[in-house]
């Protein structure tokens, strides 16, 4: 993780931002970006959404090459992350998401009549 935290200050450095300029820029605690910056604390999907709309970067910069981008993001993709993206935009949040999703399961579990 200590890779997306020195991407992280380089693009901040390169614009002449403080740790509490850009977390004040993206509404993120900068204590915790310091954390992040320094690999002691591990960047949220959300929070790399957010740096990457805020840098025009996309979210696989902060990993590096595909080789480097962990296994559970590879696997999520462009929809997921654009799906992900529509919906904090309408303000649903993920255990509102997870709350629907075990309701679905649970409707299709459910035997007919």
């Amino acid at each position: 993780m200590k890779q997306i935290g020195n991407r992280i200050k380089e693009l901040r450095k390169e614009k002449g931002m403080t740790l509490k300029d850009l977390g004040d820029a993206i509404n993120f605690n900068y204590s915790n970006l310091s954390k992040i910056e320094r690999g002691d604390r591990k960047p949220t999907l959300e929070l790399l959404e957010s740096l990457a709309d805020f840098f025009n970067k996309d979210i696989s910069y902060f990993f590096g090459n595909k080789e480097e981008v962990p296994e559970e993001l590879q696997k999520l993709g462009v929809e997921w992350l654009a799906f992900s993206k529509e919906m904090k935009e309408k303000d649903i949040s993920i255990d509102e998401l997870r709350a629907l999703a075990e309701t679905i399961a649970a409707i299709k579990n459910k035997p007919t009549k």
